[in-house]
């Protein structure tokens, strides 16, 4: 479909070929310039494509990387030689195999167009220019505009770029440009360029040079260069339309993170529970989240602020193993530091009448382990959810969590309905269905 919750839209041909284009980014080359430079090791938390290994390409199959062709000067990598398994079509697990954790975006080579991407950023590194220095210009964002030709993508975009173009022409050409009709732009035709942004067509297109603006980042953070960008990683966690070319070289850089890859969704069980000291609707808990220090031993457990007085009994929560969120900043509820968040469902009724389900884990799952969402690559959560920007990255993701009519907990984005899932399977909740989660 061309759109996950808008059938009005139809749907797209995606073609599938023996050549297809991926981000340099999503491969990253071990034993070339990159890898000597990394010690011979992938950057931490990488889950796309190395030699020798397996990725999904996204919608379609799994690969494996089998051999590395190179630029004879460079050493760089010019073409990657895969085998592709037909049994892994659409999501397919075969029986008895593990899951490949890590999903890439691509386009078919022969099929893919050419067009020309004008990738916008903030104009100003700081929130309040010149507030430090006392001059604004000083805080410009020398980088605010990258331009990147050859940028591959789908034919069913280019198609859809060539009929606007083509329909703005006759408008300007005809009576259809009088006053009283609709008047269409270049802007109208819109999209969301997996992990890059959402994009419009510029007003400079024409058939031979398609042009398209980012006008909004999936990201929303204020200097993001100078704040920890990992959440430290407790011990025993269980790892779990595309631009082309467009990031270009520098293979293994950064892409784009998706909110919901930001949260530090956890497994984690409730040790004690007993009433909040200063408030009737308030309980306390001491939840094990698997955090462990620097010499890898096991910390103590956060202590946990909820609202579930009177919803859940303590008996029902000791020894529970639940979802919890990790990296939100601490918040102070009746005198007591929350330390963590626990994830519940509700049937949306208030009061005394409304019925409250946590969010349930397996419970062979380990304490610590890093949730995932269905078809989405591995979380990489930020150090911490404190600034007013990112502190909207969660308002943004509780808004599309639901649990779905099999009770099972969902993240509902622009591109599909995806379960969140831990090693041992979806996470479910005792008997609510079609509700919130928050």
């Amino acid at each position: 479909p061309r759109h996950p919750k808008r059938e009005e839209l139809g749907d797209r041909t995606v073609p599938f070929g023996k050549s297809v284009y991926i981000e340099r980014s999503d491969f990253f080359d071990l034993e070339g310039p990159e890898g000597e430079a990394n010690g011979g090791k992938p950057p931490r938390g990488f889950k796309r494509l190395l030699p020798g290994e397996k990725v999904r390409l996204k919608y379609a199959y799994v690969i494996k990387c089998d051999e590395v062709i190179r630029d004879a000067t460079t050493n760089e990598p010019t073409e990657l030689l895969c085998s592709v398994y037909p049994e892994t079509r659409a999501g397919v697990t075969p029986e008895g195999e593990a899951r490949v954790k890590g999903i890439i975006q691509w386009v078919e080579a022969t099929t893919g167009a050419g067009c020309q991407v004008m990738q916008y950023d903030r104009l100003f590194k700081a929130e309040e220019p010149g507030k430090e220095s006392g001059d604004f210009t000083s805080d410009i964002n020398k980088e605010s505009l990258k331009v990147f030709k050859n940028v591959m993508v789908e034919p069913s975009v280019a198609m859809d770029a060539l009929r606007v173009i083509a329909q703005i022409r006759n408008n300007e050409s005809s009576d259809a440009a009088a006053p009283g009709n609709d008047k269409l732009y270049h802007s109208d035709l819109t999209y969301q360029f997996e992990r890059s942004g959402y994009f419009a067509l510029d007003s400079s297109s024409t058939e031979d040079n398609l042009v398209f603006n980012r006008v909004v980042t999936l990201r929303d953070t204020w200097d993001a260069s100078n704040a920890p960008r990992k959440e430290k990683q407790p011990k025993n966690q269980n790892q779990q339309n595309n631009n082309g070319r467009k990031k270009g070289g520098g293979g293994g850089q950064a892409p784009v993170v998706e909110d919901a890859r930001r949260i530090a969704l956890r497994a984690g069980t409730i040790l004690e529970v007993s009433p909040h000291p200063e408030a009737d609707s308030l309980i306390l808990l001491k939840l094990d989240c698997g955090d462990t220090n620097d010499a890898g031993e096991p910390e103590e457990p956060r202590t946990v602020v909820a609202g579930l007085a009177g919803k859940i009994s303590f008996e029902d929560l000791i020894n529970r193993k639940v979802v919890c969120i990790t990296n939100l900043k601490p918040a102070k509820m009746r005198g007591i530091e929350s330390m963590a968040m626990l994830l519940a469902a509700s049937d949306g009724r208030e009061g005394d009448d409304e019925i409250v389900q946590l969010l349930d884990v397996p419970a062979s799952v380990p304490n610590g382990e890093l949730l995932s969402f269905e078809d989405m690559e591995c979380g990489e959560p930020d150090a911490m959810l404190k600034s007013k920007g990112a502190l909207k990255v969660w308002d943004r993701v509780k808004s599309k969590l639901r649990v779905n009519g099999d009770g099972e907990a969902t993240y509902q984005d622009e591109n599909a309905i995806r379960k969140i899932m831990t090693s041992a399977g979806p996470v479910k909740v005792s008997s609510l269905i079609d509700c919130i989660i928050g």
